[in-house]
């Protein structure tokens, strides 16, 4: 029978340029270089989204402060409350 013997040989070919190249399964290979790369565009994603749910939180936040400031027209300099003027001295002659 030929060929019986060869069944767990691995496959040669020849290149032409006097080199003999065996071929292998790259099977292990090809998953293991998708898993990780894989888990570094996972990252990746993890990473920016983070980053733009820090960005809208940031936004909101500076929305919320702008609210705070009273809009009713009233000015304590106005108002004549201590400290909020400046006091203003006369000039002194010499």
């Amino acid at each position: 029978m030929p060929g019986a013997g060869d069944r767990g040989a691995p496959r040669a070919r020849w290149l032409g340029t006097g080199l003999l190249v065996e071929e292998v399964d790259n099977t292990a290979t090809l998953i293991i270089l998708a898993v990780v790369g894989g888990v570094i565009g996972l990252l990746v994603f993890v990473l920016l989204v983070k980053k733009f749910i820090a960005f809208i939180i940031k936004k909101t936040q500076e929305k919320k402060k702008e609210c705070l400031v009273s809009s009713s027209g009233n000015d304590n300099t106005e108002n004549g409350l201590p400290g909020s003027k400046a006091e203003e001295k006369p000039p002194t002659k010499v």
